[in-house]
């Protein structure tokens, strides 16, 4: 999370020591933190502070509901044991529920030292082949760039502007899943730029964050023609939306197969940016590679947002803001994002009915080939479907947006809707 949204002085010491504790139990060691072992060991035993400077560190590497999660306050042991036995009546009370869960945890391991590793297996176990993220903090950058010392100059200035790109893209933030999905994006728009910031990503990956897991996510894209992955059906499409069990990843999902848009393009679309009544998601952005214009998506998946993920949206963003409420400075960019959730939970969410439904895995992005295939065997023209997936050449595009922007929307949508594309329905 960004720590500008923060008012530092605002954050007691019990809760600085808690999320210290909980970086400390991911394996966040004190070279991470881009402090000295012995402060490290100081704080660890209450014997030191955790400083502004520290703490502002700390930030980048939490999500905002683990931040909320972590300063809500401590509950006793008792009072978390006691609960399990409780039924949560709603969104709110199930996540107030796993909040004192996990503050017993920890109590219970900082009890018993002992079962920290046994508690970590059993976590693992619990949640199965969920995916995970690692934040990506300015420490990292400057422990690349030294290590680019001994490369000439242009050498080094392109792979930190590559790095740069790929984490403000990412939001600095790296995952298996999406840094897969990501190359693929690329590629698709300029097989060049692929491959510098794929060798860049896997320079980076080795030498800084030493995960095997995410060095392994993706390849640098060659040259020449490569074989298309097996082409998505419509019923494999939609049985894997029966089976997500999570709504918002539920309504992720549909919205990437109905309107086959990139996952980054509806991840950063604002709540503003949907339209229900026009059935509409509008991204209208004009980039030197990207080209959006605005998207459709059916009925049955209107009716889907409108009286399921819209209140559960509004459940979640109302249930997490008011715990942290008095330390942030700012939430309205988090309340703007038509999707507030973790890229890595829709994920996690998504693929888990993908392993139940097909025993396999396929990549959201290729969802986006499967709406061009489809609406091109139902007879729409390739030009229009360049255009709802935003390949339109600039020059085009732009005299499009400029001139024909209200007739084109109507025209557009009544051809989508005669190739009846439809996910849930």
């Amino acid at each position: 999370m960004d720590p500008s949204l923060v008012d530092l002085k605002g954050v007691g010491d019990d809760a600085r020591y808690r999320i210290f504790d909980y970086l400390w139990e991911r394996g966040v060691r004190s070279s991470d933190l881009g402090i000295d072992p012995t402060y490290a060991n100081k704080v660890r035993n209450r014997r030191a502070r955790v400083s502004d400077s520290l703490l502002e560190r700390m930030l980048r590497m939490l999500s905002l509901d683990e931040f909320a999660s972590l300063v809500s306050g401590s509950q006793a042991l008792d009072r978390s044991i006691q609960r399990l036995s409780w039924e949560p009546r709603d969104l709110s009370e199930a996540l107030s529920m796993l909040d004192q869960l996990l503050m017993g945890l920890e109590a219970l391991v900082n009890r018993y030292p002992q079962l920290s590793g046994v508690a970590i297996q059993r976590v693992l176990g619990l949640l199965g082949r969920k995916g995970y993220s690692v934040a990506i903090t300015k420490d990292h950058l400057d422990v690349f760039d030294k290590i680019l010392m001994s490369r000439a100059p242009k050498t080094r200035n392109d792979r930190n502007r590559y790095l740069r790109k790929a984490l403000n893209d990412l939001g600095w933030e790296l995952s298996p899943e999406r840094l897969g999905e990501y190359i693929a994006e690329l590629k698709d728009e300029s097989p060049n730029v692929a491959r510098h910031v794929a060798s860049t990503l896997k320079l980076f990956i080795k030498h800084v964050l030493r995960d095997p897991n995410l060095y392994s996510a993706f390849k640098i894209p060659r040259s020449g023609h490569e074989m298309a992955s097996e082409p998505l059906t419509l019923e494999t499409v939609r049985a894997v939306a029966r089976a997500i069990d999570w709504i918002p990843a539920k309504a992720f999902y549909a919205l990437l197969a109905e309107t086959g848009l990139r996952p980054g393009e509806v991840l950063n679309a604002r709540l503003a940016d949907l339209d229900l009544g026009e059935r509409m998601l509008r991204i209208m952005r004009i980039g030197s590679t990207k080209r959006s214009y605005v998207a459709f998506f059916s009925e049955g998946l209107r009716s889907y947002l409108e009286k399921q993920y819209l209140p559960y949206r509004w459940e979640f963003v109302r249930s997490v803001e008011p715990r942290v409420r008095n330390l942030l400075r700012d939430t309205s960019e988090r309340r703007n994002l038509l999707f507030p959730f973790k890229d890595s939970a829709l994920r996690a969410s998504i693929y888990t009915a993908m392993e139940k439904t097909l025993g396999r895995r396929f990549r959201l992005y290729d969802l986006r080939a499967f709406f061009a295939s489809y609406l091109s065997i139902k007879g729409v023209p390739g030009q229009i479907i360049d255009l709802l997936q935003g390949r339109v050449p600039p020059r085009e595009f732009q005299i499009l947006a400029r001139h024909y922007l209200a007739i084109g929307v109507k025209e557009l949508r009544d051809i989508y809707d005669r190739a009846g594309l439809s996910v849930l329905g």
